[in-house]
């Protein structure tokens, strides 16, 4: 096997190795929890953002979607989510 044969392993190496890194980072900020005011109550709520979709939206440069916990839940479980918008 000469050397030539590997050179697209080392080019998509190159390439998956900061995409990886980015993503990691991404997943890791979006695991834990942070304070919001939330829009409907006016009163400070903790929430956790679903990581995986926080890290996808973060590749394609969209703010997260999904909230995985809030304190202020169960009781204002059906709200409009828009709490979001201040992550």
């Amino acid at each position: 096997m000469s050397v030539l044969h590997l050179i697209p392993a080392w080019f998509l190496l190159a390439l998956l190795i900061p995409i990886g890194m980015a993503l990691g980072g991404a997943y890791r900020g979006a695991r834990r929890r942070r304070t919001v005011v939330c829009p409907e109550t006016s009163q400070s709520a903790l929430i956790a953002l679903d990581a995986r979709d926080a890290a996808l939206m973060h590749v394609i440069g969209e703010r997260p979607r999904r909230i995985e916990y809030c304190s202020l839940w169960p009781e204002r479980q059906a709200c409009d989510r828009n709490c979001l918008m201040a992550v």
